[in-house]
């Protein structure tokens, strides 16, 4: 499995087989000119979904008639399951109900995607995510879980690398804070250039990537 970062929380996943999977697909040019990245549009195979907002749940843009993964799939190949957890720390009351945190299986791999997670997990919810071979964790705050939060979720979840998204970039000036908090509580960290990556090729720890158009 391969993975690639696209911005904010979208990635793209290429498996041994050829299949691309592409996780949260946002809509460009939303929120009134404060998130204002380029049209993504994917050749795919499967779009999995964790939350209906318009940042993590565009269809419009995607190529391939994909099938749409919004709670679960499984093939000889592939496994997909999710793990409910809230927007935000008052039961969903604040921003829009609930995400469907993902866990993708294949070739080997297990990777957790967090989608907007807004509330500090417990012990059974991490216990459903289960072992990580690389978790997604959104680190920006405000819509999402902050940097102190994103790092204590990390330490529990204690996957072999760790990557941020859902923060502000040049291009996303919603009001979430960029990477520098959550990396200076990480203390040591991986900086890598925007690629595609095999996922056990990843460092171990915490690693960011960048992403398509902010290099």
């Amino acid at each position: 499995m391969q993975l690639e970062f696209i911005a904010h929380a979208t990635f793209l996943l290429r498996l041994d087989s050829g299949r691309r999977i592409v996780i949260d697909p946002y809509k460009a040019h939303e929120f009134n000119g404060r998130f204002d990245y380029p049209t993504f549009a994917p050749l795919c195979d499967f779009a999995v979904i964790t939350h209906e907002h318009i940042d993590h749940a565009w269809l419009g843009d995607l190529r391939g008639n994909p099938v749409i993964v919004r709670q679960a799939w499984c093939d000889r190949e592939l496994r997909i399951s999710s793990v409910f957890a809230y927007h935000d720390a008052f039961g969903g009351t604040k921003f829009g109900g609930y995400v469907l945190m993902k866990v993708i299986e294949a070739d080997g791999q297990r990777l957790c995607h967090l989608g907007d997670v807004g509330e500090p997990l417990s012990d059974a919810q991490i216990a459903d995510l289960g072992r990580c071979d690389v978790a997604i964790v959104p680190i920006g705050g405000f819509y999402t879980i902050d940097a102190t939060a994103a790092h204590a979720l990390a330490t529990r979840l204690a996957a072999r690398t760790t990557i941020p998204c859902h923060f502000k970039t040049p291009l996303c000036t919603l009001p979430i804070a960029d990477a520098t908090p959550f990396l200076r509580l990480a203390g040591t960290y991986t900086h890598l250039p925007h690629a595609t990556y095999p996922i056990d090729s990843l460092p171990p720890g915490i690693v960011l990537l960048d992403d398509a158009f902010n290099p």
